[in-house]
Order: C-alpha cells, then sequence, then structure tokens
C-alpha cells in the first residue's frame, strides 16, 4: 500500500507543479502534464495487472483471498445480498460477508 500511495504523490506533485509558460502565465508545463497522465495511466493497468496475477497465482500467494460465491438476491446494480470470501486457496473453509447498503466513494461513506 506505501508504495502505491507514493506513487499517487508523485501523479499529483507533477500535476501542481507550476512553471512560467509563454508570456508569463502560470501552469503545468504540457510535457510534466503529458508525463503525469501516461504515469497514472500505467500505474492504473500495473494495479489491474496485479489483481489479475494474484487470483491466478493465488495458490504460490500468501495473504490471497478472493470472493468463491454469492448469495441471495441482487440489488439493481447486480450486487448480491451476501458475498462468500475465501482466505487463501486450497482451504476448506469461507466467511459470509453481508451487503450493508452503506456507499463508500463519489456520495461519501
Amino acid at each position: 500500500m506505501r508504495k502505491y500511495d507514493e506513487v499517487q504523490e508523485l501523479i499529483k506533485r507533477l500535476r501542481n507543479n507550476k512553471v512560467t509558460l509563454a508570456h508569463g502565465e502560470y501552469g503545468v508545463d504540457p510535457i510534466v502534464k503529458e508525463a503525469a497522465d501516461e504515469l497514472e495511466s500505467m500505474h492504473n493497468l500495473l494495479c489491474k495487472q496485479q489483481v489479475i496475477i494474484r487470483r491466478i497465482y493465488a495458490e504460490q500467494l500468501p495473504d490471497t483471498w478472493f470472493v468463491s460465491g454469492e448469495i441471495g438476491e441482487k440489488d439493481a446494480n447486480g450486487l448480491p445480498k451476501y458475498i462468500e470470501v475465501c482466505p487463501a486457496f486450497g482451504v476448506d473453509w469461507s466467511q459470509i460477508y453481508e451487503k450493508t447498503d452503506r456507499t463508500i466513494g463519489g456520495m461519501g461513506s
């Protein structure tokens, strides 16, 4: 998690790095903005790939949990009332988690 936060902070610093542009205007150098956009794009792709790799090689990676099933009616977004979470590949038990209807994200938590 620490490295994720460090990359996010670097992207933020690049986007906030104001420089003097032509005609005395202040703003982000277009080259720096492009670098920040490219870094963010690569970072997002690597995060997605990490999830895929952890799922494919779950039996070889410690502390790899995954959703192993769904139970109950689905809401308008297709989310089930309960999900079954397996703590690691190969174990013979799992935990059931219940949907709380608490939304995290754009509208707050």
